[in-house]
């Protein structure tokens, strides 16, 4: 839970179908560096994103999270079989902001987010 006073500068993932049912996940993109989200187990995936090897119907470079002016969002790279935000197909290539409860879908893999402030915890 983020405090008042805290900058949110964490997405909080939990995935909640899927594969990888269980699992979460901090992530901190920076303005320039994306945290992407796909089957790929290469290391920007495995250290600062989502790694999904074992889901078939992710592409290799699914979507990312980014950081803009003070805002994250996600946005589907074009992905083969697309993403969903709240069983909604989205376009590819366009920005989405998150808000907290947002469930994002990639192949079989449903992930909710939630926007933490990763100081408030210390």
């Amino acid at each position: 839970s983020a405090s008042s006073n805290g900058k949110i500068d964490t997405i909080h993932v939990d995935i909640v179908a899927g594969e990888y049912f269980g699992t979460s996940y901090d992530l901190q993109p920076k303005t320039r560096l994306h945290a992407w989200v796909g089957r790929s187990q290469g290391r920007k995936f495995r250290e600062k994103g989502i790694s999904l090897p074992k889901d078939l119907e992710v592409s290799t470079s699914h979507g990312r999270f980014e950081y803009t002016r003070g805002k994250f969002f996600y946005m589907d790279a074009a992905s083969t079989n697309g993403s969903r935000i709240d069983d909604m197909d989205i376009e590819p290539n366009k920005m989405y902001e998150l808000y907290n409860g947002m469930v994002i879908t990639v192949g079989q893999t449903v992930m909710k987010i939630s926007l933490t402030c990763s100081s408030s915890t210390s």
